[in-house]
């Protein structure tokens, strides 16, 4: 089994002091390399789950257009968005249903900004209306269930606002501030809020206690990504999942340099969230698409050219882009003592590789992780 592994991007040669560990079984195992010019792909699982997606609500026809990048269908949408809309502006899942939704009026703002994309003039006037007086108290809306969630979604209001128009200190003063209490998903929009809004009173503070509560929050298990608050974090009710976090969480710091030595982690670890290829929902697709787009346009623009050559001692392998495009992986017989493992690009690209220490090691206790 895979003992120890560790991922990083080949921007410079790599040099790994590796050695067969002391009780393991001698024969069995070795160092594996694994080579690709992205972490993330097509995603065709993705393509294929939502292009066969049927069911046809306001949030299920914007999230398909969103993360097939269809931008017919996301204006086919648009155009009958007004039918969408109640007399206050909320959106609605239904045209049949009385009322809106603040929840879903939020997510199209804030999701349409994320990707690029406008939602006609007039119904954005009325939508950004609607979650203003959401948050002032001038329009209220009941919780799908009785629960306590009215400053999550508030929050949550104000991030998608914040995207369109500038927020004034006294939007936030029904809100009590806590984000150590709330879930994931509210302490990712108040750090997009804070990001956004220069003006706000102790913005700094605040966006350095996000940070601290994310990284906090982070477990990473195997070559998954999780939250050690994710029972919490599921709000079904509010479309929020573990993957839809997860998500977002890739978002929120992909262009952030103090994240940037945690980028490959968290890409691969939604990555590893996903069942038969996808997310667990169509909101966590959609932000998936867009989370995997960002991504590969800060680190994954260059086009691979050249070859990689890997040593580890007397073994040596070479892998040429031009012959093999996709990728591919090599495997070493462990050496007699400690040596060194190199690995380099030469040429363009910055393609990333996975190391992997195998070996047969008897248990001796027992092992949980």
């Amino acid at each position: 089994r895979t003992f120890q592994a560790t991922l990083a991007q080949l921007d410079q040669p790599l040099d790994l002091a590796v050695k067969m560990p002391d009780d393991a079984v001698p024969g069995r195992g070795g160092i594996r390399v694994v080579l690709t010019p992205k972490l993330a792909d097509d995603l065709p699982g993705v393509r294929e789950y939502m292009s066969l997606y049927t069911y046809t609500c306001l949030e299920q026809r914007a999230s398909r257009a969103i993360a097939l990048r269809d931008k017919a269908l996301w204006g086919r949408t648009m155009d009958e968005l007004p039918a969408f809309l109640d007399r206050d502006g909320f959106a609605k899942y239904f045209a049949s249903e009385q009322l809106g939704n603040d929840t879903l009026t939020a997510y199209l703002l804030s999701v349409a900004s994320e990707a690029g994309w406008e939602i006609p003039a007039g119904s954005l006037s009325r939508m950004r209306g609607a979650l203003r007086n959401f948050v002032a108290g001038r329009a209220g809306r009941d919780s799908p269930l009785q629960t306590a969630d009215l400053t999550i979604r508030k929050v949550a209001a104000l991030e998608a606002l914040s995207r369109y128009q500038r927020i004034e200190p006294n939007q936030l003063d029904s809100i009590e501030v806590a984000p150590n209490l709330w879930p994931t998903s509210a302490v990712l929009d108040w750090q997009s809020l804070m990001k956004r809004s220069e003006g706000l009173r102790d913005r700094e503070k605040h966006l350095l206690e996000t940070e601290q509560i994310l990284r906090s929050r982070l477990n990473f298990q195997g070559t998954t990504m999780g939250f050690s608050t994710e029972r919490l974090d599921y709000l079904w009710w509010l479309m929020i999942s573990g993957d839809v976090n997860a998500n977002r969480m890739l978002l929120a710091v992909v262009d952030d340099d103090k994240w940037r030595d945690d980028i490959a982690r968290l890409v691969r670890g939604t990555l590893g969230r996903q069942q038969h290829g996808r997310w667990n929902t169509t909101v966590a697709n959609a932000w998936g698409v867009l989370a995997m787009e960002k991504y590969s346009a800060r680190f994954e623009s260059e086009p691979m050219a050249g070859q990689v050559q890997a040593r580890l001692e007397a073994q040596q392998n070479i892998l040429e882009w031009d012959k093999q495009a996709s990728g591919g992986s090599f495997d070493y017989s462990w050496p007699a003592a400690q040596a060194t493992l190199s690995v380099s690009q030469n040429g363009s690209g910055k393609p990333w590789v996975t190391v992997q220490s195998r070996a047969a090691i008897p248990l001796k206790q027992p092992l949980s992780s």
